[in-house]
């Protein structure tokens, strides 16, 4: 302090304003700022769930909505009793056997695996086949499939 007594009042108060000023812009850039940027985060992503969510829960009565039933109607959804990996192997063990006993020959057979996003996300295991087949063989196959005690509908 024995510098400022030896200042002018002028160059005191010109000194004092100065390491206010830095004051304030070391607070700003060390702490006001990146809790304004945070923020700015959070309400982006607050909007962009907001979409999201509505997106998913379509107002009854919009075709949105309708669609989006129908085809949740149309789409079979079955349970899997074991976790994924597991229930992926009885699956393409079972569903290879129905398809031999259905007369179903296969080129091409794979399974992945994945995760639904959305209200009540659940593990997701996807078939996708090609080979010849009659049309009665396939309706059997599919007629069969949610019967067996591996798969079932819920």
């Amino acid at each position: 302090m024995k510098i400022l007594n030896q200042l002018s009042q002028r160059e005191r108060k010109t000194v004092v304003v100065c390491l206010g000023v830095c004051a304030a812009m070391l607070l700003w850039f060390i702490v006001l700022e990146p809790v304004v940027k945070q923020g700015q985060q959070l309400r982006s992503q607050l909007r962009q769930q907001r979409q999201k969510l509505d997106t998913l829960l379509a107002k009854e009565g919009t075709s949105e909505a309708l669609r989006q039933k129908n085809l949740t109607q149309a789409v079979p959804m079955l349970e899997m009793p074991t976790t994924s990996e597991k229930q992926t192997q009885l699956l393409r063990d079972k569903i290879t056997k129905q398809l031999e006993n259905a007369g179903i020959q296969v080129k091409s057979f794979q399974f992945s695996t994945g995760v639904v996003q959305g209200p009540g996300a659940t593990d997701e295991i996807t078939l996708r086949c090609q080979g010849k087949c009659q049309y009665v063989s396939l309706l059997r196959f599919l007629d069969d499939l949610p019967k067996k005690s591996l798969l079932r509908r819920y």
